[in-house]
């Protein structure tokens, strides 16, 4: 049987439901053309269009022929305006562009196809961005960039803070008693106004047989302090506990609402300073590790492993301060735990940790992304994360560096500066440069140089050298002088300068010394080592003298030189024997005394008398020796382990007390594995050989790898019950723009102000703050710009706006590895006023043609499947605005009158037959398709 239909009434269908005006399929005169068809509307034969044609344009852009062909785009309206050519050969090339992101997807690529693909939509990007850049148009205009009524940048400088907040305290009734509050909990608090010192001290036993719930123990304090006659209060505050989801069938699905949790919040008054301690502390370590499975599937290529970096707070004494309570449902507790924080997820590797004179605990550690808000340049970057003592991150420093950079090393000075150590590739800009470094171009530019760091107590840079060989180096320890001098010990693949090679990778030690202005001069630089591969394993300071534990062919040798009179001139040595495949992992000084630490595949190591005996395949060890390296009576050694593989990462040492963390292997003495990689941590009496405290320990998945460890003799205390920091509120941040965002002195970009105008360049220079950017800004741009500091979300923000409606602003990047446009969040594109039409529509203000704004981001990459997503909603995005650029210009050409015309019909009733036709083809429909 053959079904018929009038095909009218098919059309007249659509053209009712689309809401376009109802037209005949058949017959009468077709309407008049005031814009030529688009390449994207039904019926063109054009790539955009049709999936053959789009296929064979994808296949010539794979062959690395040009992506944008204005001859290709053709206009089926004669006269019409050139403009239109344009932004049709302009949509095929990014719409050709999309279809090769779409070959990154295909399935059975190998890495070669893959690398392909990634190389010629690079190269289809910068064609796609040149073409726009130069494209000359009569009736728009068009950037590839963004087009706004005013610029402000995403980094900003946070405000003074006026208040300190627990984390949650109690979960659900804030009524009953909390357990944070009982027991002896003892602290006192110290405030300082207009230099008079208030002391309140705190004793919850005060409060008798009150019961300790939120209210009454805010109550009780707030007596203490209206006593004191000090302005600061403190509340409680309701953090919502949001919705309870569960996962089913991979799912998330609400199943009721969490309680309410409730925190304390200090509300200081102005001009107050608090200072928190306690009377009865225990020493607390600061651990950080990675956990997470790092390949679920079980296949490396698909690099799936979702690795978080944690920082813990371990408390490994109780005879004095009672730790506080286990936290109900914490994931992977050990007993011991104060508290485990998550890093963001942009943070990889924690390469040192350090504790500050107060109580505050330094994080050195690499970046992939954005992190803390602040933008990085390259693939990589080196972040130094300040948290007060209850884990609060009170700051976030990035490098910035252009390329890739890796922190190795980190030391804090008695003065409270901080030096940072380790290795970059690309340019640096800003620091001061060696003789022999790799650079950021040329043959060596892949190569690695060695750098150092130092920062003053609020993490502003004083000083950056960076100081290589032709081949790689790095720098991968690091120690202050009691004169602020700064010692590095690293190694190199090729000599530095003023050193000789003496095979393989050589170790050496540098000197550093700044003046008062952070001029620096290099003190020295000598190679240290063997005619193998060699590897420092920690470097201290000792008074005149420098001693550095190296890795030298596989042995553990310890150097001691006589720094005093500017040269380093060795005066011990002393090998402690075969390593048998293990490494040093730390050194420190306790007392006249030097503790090593690292890991052993056997029982060669020769360190005195050995307290506790080696056991099978790598063991943890530590030794114990005289500073000036000869033997004595007092030397030991002691190995830690089971049978299988234990590898050492990090030492700390406390009052005599040595700590050591690492990779736990099979088994630990009279510790239960606890997941598929478990990390431990352990106290080690090297004059008994005998183990105090100990945990073996998990994380996310199973997996859990310690990378470094610090300790503070008085870290432990009451104050960890109420989740309050050891020491005084830092309540600001730094206004200094290298600090709160990844721009380097050195850094541009560009701006240009008026019509008509040269673009001027603006470049950071030390110290650049807010206010002084804005001087910079005014000056750059003609003072056509009102360009001012605003608050926003607590920040103190950038923003700049036309002067004069007819003005136009321009801001373009800086140089490639040097650009500080991106890292300071200011938009490339146009900033312009806009006025409204009669018809409703947005115009410019200066009364030339509209402007219009892709948006590309110039960095989109098909790296990952995230920034794949990401170019291709870029991409998608751009085509959306073309195709309005188009709307508007057809609308333009179209005559008043026909417009009205066009809209009442779209917008008018359809005629009651039709409407019956309609009905009828439906049912028709329905049936054919079994009722769909």
């Amino acid at each position: 049987m053959t079904i018929t239909f009038d095909t009218n009434i098919l059309l007249n269908y659509y053209q009712g439901r689309a809401g376009v005006p109802l037209t005949s399929a058949g017959g009468g005169a077709p309407a008049k053309k005031y814009a030529p068809s688009a390449p994207w509307l039904p019926g063109a034969q054009t790539a955009s269009n049709t999936p053959s044609l789009m296929t064979t344009a994808v296949k010539n852009a794979m062959l690395g022929r040009k992506l944008v062909n204005e001859d290709a785009a053709q206009l089926d309206l004669a006269g019409a305006s050139a403009d239109y050519k344009k932004l049709f050969a302009l949509y095929q090339g990014i719409d050709t562009l999309a279809g090769v992101v779409d070959q990154i997807g295909g399935k059975n690529l190998s890495s070669t196809d893959k690398a392909r693909i990634q190389s010629v939509f690079a190269k289809g990007l910068s064609e796609i961005t040149a073409y726009t850049d130069k494209l000359d148009l009569d009736q728009l205009r068009l950037t590839t960039a963004t087009v706004a009524d005013k610029a402000k940048s995403t980094v900003g400088v946070t405000r003074a803070k006026t208040d300190y907040t627990t984390p949650p305290l109690v979960s659900g009734n804030v009524s009953a008693p909390i357990d944070a509050f009982q027991g002896e909990v003892k602290f006192n608090i110290s405030i300082k106004r207009v230099n008079v010192v208030h002391d309140v001290a705190i004793d919850l036993n005060e409060m008798g047989a009150t019961p300790r719930s939120m209210s009454n123990v805010l109550s009780y304090i707030n007596s203490k302090l209206e006593a004191a006659e000090v302005g600061t209060r403190v509340s409680s505050l309701r953090i919502p506990g949001g919705d309870r989801m569960i996962q089913i069938g991979g799912k998330a699905t609400k199943v009721g609402v969490n309680p309410d949790q409730w925190a304390m919040k200090f509300n200081i008054d102005s001009g107050d300073t608090l200072t928190f301690s306690a009377p009865k502390t225990e020493p607390a370590i600061y651990l950080a590790q990675s956990v997470g499975n790092p390949d679920p599937d079980g296949k490396s290529a698909t690099k799936d492993g979702v690795i978080v970096s944690q920082l813990l707070k371990v408390q490994t004494d109780t005879a004095d301060v009672t730790p506080p309570p286990q936290p109900t449902g914490e994931a992977n507790y050990v007993d011991g735990r104060v508290w485990a924080k998550d890093m963001e997820k942009s943070v990889g590797t924690v390469h040192a940790t350090q504790v500050a004179s107060d109580g505050s605990v330094y994080v050195l550690a690499d970046v992939s992304d954005k992190v803390s808000g602040q933008t990085i340049k390259g693939d990589q970057d080196v972040a130094l994360l300040k948290y007060d003592s209850a884990g609060k991150l009170l700051f976030t420093r990035t490098l910035g560096a252009s390329s890739n950079a890796t922190g190795m090393a980190l030391a804090v000075s008695a003065d409270g500066k901080i030096a940072i150590a380790g290795k970059v590739t690309g340019d640096l800009s800003g620091a001061a440069e060696g003789a022999l470094n790799s650079g950021a171009t040329g043959s060596f530019a892949t190569q690695s140089d060695s750098f150092v760091t130092v920062m003053d107590g609020d993490g502003q840079e004083l000083w950056t050298e960076r100081r290589g060989a032709r081949q790689n180096d790095e720098a991968t320890s690091i120690a202050f002088g009691a004169d602020g001098s700064v010692y590095v010990a690293g190694r190199a693949q090729s000599s530095l300068p003023g050193t000789t090679g003496l095979g393989g990778w050589d170790s050496y030690v540098e000197g550093f010394k700044a003046d008062a202005k952070n001029k620096v001069t290099t003190l020295f630089v000598q190679s240290v080592g063997s005619a193998g591969s060699d590897r420092p394993g920690g470097l201290v300071v000792d008074g005149g003298s420098l001693i550095l534990a190296n890795n030298e062919s596989g042995r553990a040798v310890i150097h001691r030189f006589d720094i005093s009179g500017g040269t380093p001139v060795e005066t011990a040595t002393r090998d402690l024997g075969d390593l048998s495949g293990g490494a040093i992992a730390g050194l420190a000084l306790d007392g006249g005394q030097l503790v090593i630490a690292g890991s052993a595949g056997g029982d060669s190591l020769s360190a005195g008398v050995t307290t506790r005996a080696y056991t099978s395949g790598l063991d943890a060890f530590a030794a114990r020796i005289s500073a000036d390296l000869s033997a004595g009576a007092g030397d030991r050694l002691a190995y830690y382990g089971g049978a299988g593989d234990d590898k050492v990462t990090g030492m700390a040492l406390s009052e005599g007390r040595v700590y050591l963390t690492g990779q736990a292997g099979t088994d630990l003495p009279d510790l239960d594995a606890k997941g598929k990689k478990d990390g431990f941590l352990t106290e080690l009496n090297l004059d008994t050989g005998a183990t105090g405290f100990t945990r073996r320990f998990t994380g996310k998945d199973g997996y859990a790898t310690p990378t470094a460890i610090a300790v503070d003799n008085s870290g432990a205390s009451a104050l960890d019950r109420l989740g309050l920091p050891k020491g005084t509120l830092d309540m600001t941040d730094s206004v200094q723009l290298s600090a709160v965002s990844a721009v380097r002195p050195g850094d541009q970009f560009q701006v240009k102000g008026g019509n008509g105008g040269t673009f001027k360049t603006i470049t950071i220079e030390a110290g650049e703050t807010m206010e002084s950017l804005v001087t910079k800004l005014k000056r750059g741009l003609n003072y056509q710009a009102d360009v001012s500091v605003v608050t926003s979300d607590g920040q103190r923000k950038l923003q700049i706006k036309p002067q004069n409606p007819r003005n136009i602003l321009e801001f373009a990047p800086g140089k490639s590895g040097r650009d500080a446009l991106a890292l300071l969040g200011i938009p490339e594109g146009v900033v312009r006023t806009t006025v409204l039409s009669k018809d409703g529509k947005a115009t410019s203000a200066d009364g030339k043609g509209t402007f219009y704004g892709l948006g590309l981001d110039k960095a989109m990459n098909l790296s990952n499947a995230e920034e794949i997503s990401h170019t291709k909603a870029e991409l998608a995005s751009a085509l959306n605005v073309i195709r309005t650029a188009y709307k508007d210009l057809k609308e333009a050409a179209t005559p008043e009158a026909q417009r009205k015309a066009e809209k009442a019909k779209a917008t008018g009733n359809v005629p009651a037959y039709l409407t019956n036709q309609i009905a009828n083809y439906q049912a028709a429909l329905d049936r054919l398709g079994g009722g769909g």
